[in-house]
């Protein structure tokens, strides 16, 4: 998102610069930090990058604060390969305790667990998992209002946007305008097992075009073990598409597994994923049938700073030779 296209998104930014700014904030608890990071990558003759490219930059700061009274704010600021700066989060909210937020403005969404921590540096692997990949856009936001908090080991939270807009794939959907008379809704439940282990559900619903004709639901489960030596992640993620006549339904559906071993400051990475999309309505359609093996190993020279490497078996209909591997150094500040 450009912060000169989207009035709303500056409006969001307005408000939270007024929070901040105004001298009641001048005892606020602040927090801030940020992130950087630059990917190399290099594919087979008919994929991507056939002839290796360091193709992407990613870089992003933040500040939050509690101020008097229980109220608060968070503002994200981000920056692309293509010389973009952008707002990735940009909200103020009545924060009176753990159990209860409710924050207005631009935020991350809330389905299932990657897509609030897909910065570089807090995960294990480059690439996006295909499912995730094809069934949101990348750091999927919206503009509206978000209900969350945690009660003993339930965590919950609960929106109210302006949803996707209609595009080809749904991972083209980002808008921060509604483009029709309804509003989307959804929210996530996890459950934290034990200390290592915790499972959530998640669910969206929501027109996304113009006329109100299409419908978007996505459902979605997720998995996490996390001990001092392993951590086993896991996503389950559908999407069915309501199609007006004479169009048949549409349909994507996948799963994604990684896991991590730590040994000392080397980490090695392993993943399966699998996605499939079908949906009639655009043109001559859409049938993607993909999957994806990867290997790889992330070496922790600080707590802050990492080197990852993935090599990735790409298996795709119709096939391409597609198969590759990625660098990335990851800063954390």
């Amino acid at each position: 998102m450009r912060v000169r296209r989207s009035a709303v998104s500056a409006l969001a930014l307005s408000a939270v610069m007024t929070v901040v700014l105004s001298p009641r904030s001048l005892s606020a608890q602040l927090k801030y930090g940020g992130y950087l990071a630059v990917d190399f990558a290099k594919s087979e003759a008919e994929g991507d990058f056939p002839v290796g490219t360091f193709n992407r930059i990613l870089g992003g700061f933040y500040a939050s604060g509690i101020l008097a009274e229980k109220f608060g704010f968070m503002a994200e600021m981000t920056y692309t390969k293509d010389a973009e700066f952008g707002i990735r989060q940009a909200w103020v909210g009545f924060l009176p305790s753990d159990k209860l937020a409710v924050k207005a403005g631009l935020y991350s969404v809330p389905f299932g667990s990657w897509n609030v921590s897909d910065r570089p540096h807090e995960q294990p692997l480059i690439e996006t998992p295909l499912n995730l990949r094809y069934l949101y856009p990348a750091a999927w936001r919206d503009i509206g209002l978000l209900v969350d908090g945690r009660l003993s080991i339930i965590s919950y939270a609960f929106y109210l946007g302006n949803g996707l807009r209609e595009s080809d794939y749904i991972s083209e959907g980002q808008q921060f305008e509604d483009n029709n008379d309804g509003k989307a809704m959804g929210g996530r439940l996890a459950l934290l097992l034990s200390e290592a282990i915790s499972v959530g559900a998640s669910y969206y619903e929501g027109d996304f075009d113009d006329l109100g004709e299409r419908k978007l639901k996505l459902e979605g489960l997720d998995l996490a073990v996390v001990t001092s030596q392993w951590e086993i992640h896991g996503e389950y993620t559908k999407g069915l598409i309501a199609n007006p006549d004479p169009y048949e339904r549409g349909e994507t559906e996948g799963f994604s597994v990684w896991t991590v071993m730590s040994y000392r400051k080397f980490q090695p990475v392993a993943s399966y994923q699998k996605m499939k999309y079908n949906d009639s309505f655009h043109g001559d359609g859409i049938a993607t049938d993909e999957s994806r093996w990867t290997l790889g190993l992330r070496f922790v020279l600080s707590p802050a700073f990492f080197l990852k490497f993935e090599y990735a078996w790409n298996k795709e209909e119709p096939k391409i030779k597609n198969d590759g591997f990625r660098i990335q150094a990851a800063l954390a500040f």
